[in-house]
């Protein structure tokens, strides 16, 4: 997991210094140590989530994605333990008494966030700090940096809140049952059944991969998402990934071969008007 302790280290210091240029750099530092915690947690996921499924890049919406389809506890604080002795087998599970009576031995533990917090700081940080302020009329000053005590009060909000984060030893891509599937590239995807909603569209997980798939909840079953293409010469179909022409722009086109007369094909986007 990512290593906060040079960032609090860095923003440390310039908060010692305590000049309009070093809290200006300071603010700047806790907002990567944000996007950091915020990606680690999305590359950790990436087994779960192709960076296509992304809506937006910003960290908040990065953990609120993350939150939604791969791990509802990925944002919260917990700790995982393990029994220090292995289990009786049994056919009956233990009851609540066995279990309290079992000694268990802590493995690591998850510091959690609220991720909409979390990016109202992010955005409160670059306010203060990262932008210079337009003037309004001809005797409004452009001044290089902000107000320096607000900018320290909020640099000094952020570094709590990034060294309480970075106390946590664990990070988990949670439990549940997965659903997996190989994709036509190869690559295995896998996904938490107890996220996945009919007809929700998924990206292969491989970045170079323009594959995607339409999840069907009642048989668990990932269907590709094609463009059949049939050649007007011979009759010979090809399949083409929905998500290569949904990159294409406007008049924008491909063009390949066709399989069976070698026939030049070509598909482009434009706009039409029925009447």
């Amino acid at each position: 997991m990512i290593n906060l302790a040079p960032a609090i280290a860095q923003i440390e210091l310039l908060l010692a210094q305590n000049t309009d240029a070093s809290l200006t750099y300071a603010a700047l530092e806790c907002r990567l140590a944000i996007e950091g915690i915020c990606y680690e947690r999305l590359r950790i996921a990436h087994d779960y989530i192709s960076h296509d499924d992304l809506k937006r890049w910003q960290p908040r919406d990065v953990v609120n994605t993350l939150i939604q389809e791969v791990d509802s506890g990925i944002a919260k604080t917990f700790t995982l333990s393990i029994s220090k002795e292995p289990l009786q087998d049994s056919s009956t599970p233990p009851t609540k008494e066995e279990y309290q009576a079992i000694e268990f031995l802590p493995v690591g533990k998850q510091i959690g966030f609220d991720p909409n917090k979390f990016g109202k700081l992010w955005n409160a940080l670059a306010k203060v700090a990262l932008h210079i302020t337009i003037p309004v009329s001809k005797d409004h000053d452009v001044n290089r940096y902000g107000n320096k005590d607000k900018i320290r009060a909020k640099v000094v909000e952020a570094l709590e809140e990034i060294k309480r984060i970075g106390e946590g030893t664990l990070l988990s891509t949670g439990v549940g049952e997965e659903v997996s599937f190989e994709c036509v590239c190869g690559a295995k995807n896998k996904r938490r059944l107890e996220l996945l909603k009919d007809l929700q569209e998924i990206s292969c997980i491989r970045p170079e991969c323009s594959e995607s798939f339409t999840f069907t909840k009642g048989d668990k079953a990932f269907n590709r998402r094609v463009f059949d293409v049939s050649c007007k010469k011979c009759g010979k179909h090809r399949e083409i990934p929905i998500r290569t022409l949904e990159k294409l722009r406007v008049d924008q086109s491909i063009n390949f071969g066709c399989g069976g007369c070698g026939a030049k094909i070509i598909i482009c986007w434009r706009p039409a008007q029925l009447q």
